[in-house]
């Protein structure tokens, strides 16, 4: 990147870059397909439940995902609403997220992700791995190059839909159960933790298999043992059907992130090992147990005459909080894995042929480019190579946090009770998955973030800047981390504790941390600069701090 770098925002009024899903700067492909399907399900997921936001905005700048809450009253192309449209929208909006209050609709949203939209997802993300790439044709191939693109784009559009219910019935029973104890919002949770098994090592997903490989010694030597980790993976998944069946599912997701340059669990079969390791030795059991604890002495807590509510409310939320991961695991994360290894294909091709330098430049293309990469009529070998040194400059600098004037405050007016509700449930999880700190806080023995996990815990650092140095953490070492993805999972039985850079209270690492009950610190902004390999560090969780004690 140079000094003569821009950054405009992507429309008028203030952007918040989103650090927490793309704290790096995006290859082409993902600015083409993300925003679409991001900005449509956001839209229609607002739309149903009443909110008075039209949308989350999505724009992307210099490769960085910006975002910007958009209300319902934007001047839109034509101007301003006119005020008897306005009342009239807004008692619109009042009647659906009174009947949205009245009818629960994020239950029949969970029933029909269970029953309809996972299903046909998991088997569209099936069919469309199956295919025999490398014996396709040129033509057929980029056939279904188009067909994994609009697929990605299909997902990502699912991803969001489900925006609502999976946010709204945790952040309102946050809010209320803080209004009845005095509680911190953000502290109650930690009675989820336990409740969202896809976040876990041990995935429903995952227990078939894990148990074949329980019941046989061979298997489980091929999972734990030595030797090459593709023979011994090819191997199990030979012995044991149910193991073929769980990597049917899973092996074409990313490990982590969510780009084309991040690799999938097919291309790294230690991580596919560790994580049916791991699953070997989960106590799943435990996490219900410490947070169901933590549940009944917040009852206590509530007033008696609230306790049928608080129920209901605890019952929603734990119900529904697995949605915020697996909203992203069955649809885009794996939808862009097979979308990663189509391109691939196309990169292999045009290595082969002599277009370009490396397979893997050919990520940095955009569709159109990388079909025209075939016949060499794409981008050069050298535009394509210099565009992925920018790409990874960019990231290296990083973006500015905001763009565009100061955020306006919040509008004073009282809401009806209905909007109320779905407004500052609404507000407080999107802070709570998009935020962390401004700046870097603290100092040079005391990093401050946001207390994501409770609890205290000692340790050595270990500093992680790709999923290949998972592989080197040692049992009880504190992973200091960007953020974590789903590789995390595989070693999460060795972790005491996690620190980030970027996340908020329900991040990927915040819920993971809950899952495993081990203290997590987030959104410290510069925590893998700060703290380095080896450090000896106490991690707080509860209060937000790392302190470097050597």
């Amino acid at each position: 990147m140079t000094d003569a770098t821009q950054w405009v925002p992507p429309g008028p009024g203030p952007w918040q870059q989103d650090s927490a899903h793309t704290p790096v700067s995006q290859t082409a492909i993902m600015q083409e397909v993300y925003p679409s399907g991001f900005n449509r399900g956001f839209t229609e997921t607002f739309a149903r439940y009443g909110v008075l936001l039209d949308r989350l905005a999505m724009g992307v700048v210099n490769g960085f995902t910006y975002h910007q809450p958009q209300p319902f009253d934007m001047p839109g192309p034509d101007g301003p609403m006119a005020s008897d449209e306005l009342e009239a929208e807004f008692g619109r909006r009042l009647g659906v997220a009174t009947e949205v209050l009245d009818t629960r609709l994020w239950r029949q949203d969970l029933h029909d992700w269970d029953t309809e939209w996972k299903p046909r997802a998991i088997a569209r993300h099936r069919e469309l791995a199956a295919a025999p790439l490398a014996d396709l044709d040129d033509a057929s191939l980029i056939e279904h190059l188009v067909a994994v693109a609009d697929h990605v784009s299909e997902m990502v559009y699912q991803h969001h839909r489900f925006n609502m219910a999976a946010v709204f019935p945790v952040g309102d029973f946050a809010l209320h159960a803080s209004e009845w104890t005095g509680r911190p919002p953000h502290s109650l949770l930690d009675v989820l933790g336990g409740y969202s098994p896809v976040s876990a090592t041990l995935p429903d997903e995952m227990t078939a298999a894990v148990e074949a490989i329980r019941a046989s010694d061979s298997a489980r030597d091929l999972v734990v043992g030595t030797g090459d980790p593709a023979q011994r993976l090819a191997e199990l998944r030979v012995a044991e059907p149910a193991v073929d069946d769980y990597l049917a599912t899973v092996d074409c997701r990313l490990i982590e992130g969510f780009d084309l340059v991040n690799r999938t669990l097919r291309e790294q079969p230690e991580i596919v090992l560790g994580k049916l390791a791991a699953g070997l030795v989960a106590e799943p059991e435990q996490a219900r147990s410490r947070s169901d604890e933590l549940a009944a002495q917040v009852r206590n807590e509530v007033p008696a005459e609230h306790r049928a509510s608080y129920d209901e409310l605890l019952g929603d939320a734990r119900a529904n909080y697995r949605l915020r991961d697996e909203r992203g695991i069955y649809s885009e994360i794996t939808a862009m894995g097979i979308l990663r290894l189509t391109m691939l294909e196309l990169g292999r091709r045009a290595h082969e042929r002599g277009h370009i330098d490396d397979p893997e430049h050919i990520l940095d293309a955009t569709l159109d480019e990388a079909a025209a990469s075939l016949s060499g009529a794409g981008p050069t070998a050298t535009d394509l190579s210099g565009r992925g040194e920018r790409r990874r400059a960019l990231s290296a600098a990083g973006p500015p946090r905001h763009l565009g004037p100061p955020p306006p405050p919040p509008p004073s007016d009282e809401l009806p009770p209905p909007l109320a509700r779905l407004m500052s449930a609404t507000g407080f999880m999107i802070e709570a998955i998009l935020g962390q700190l401004d700046a870097a806080a603290g100092d040079a023995s005391v990093v401050v973030g946001i207390p994501a996990s409770q609890g205290s815990y000692e340790g050595t650092a270990r500093l992680i800047h790709d999923t290949g140095d998972l592989l080197d953490l040692e049992d009880g070492e504190i992973v200091v981390v960007a953020a974590t993805g789903e590789a995390f999972n595989s070693v999460l039985h060795l972790v005491g504790a996690i620190v980030t850079d970027h996340g908020s209270h329900a991040c990927h690492a915040a819920i993971v941390s809950r899952e495993m009950g081990i203290p997590a610190v987030v959104g410290t902004v510069d925590a893998t600069t700060r703290i380095q390999p080896g450090d000896r560090i106490r991690v707080d969780g509860t209060k937000g701090e790392v302190v470097v004690l050597s």
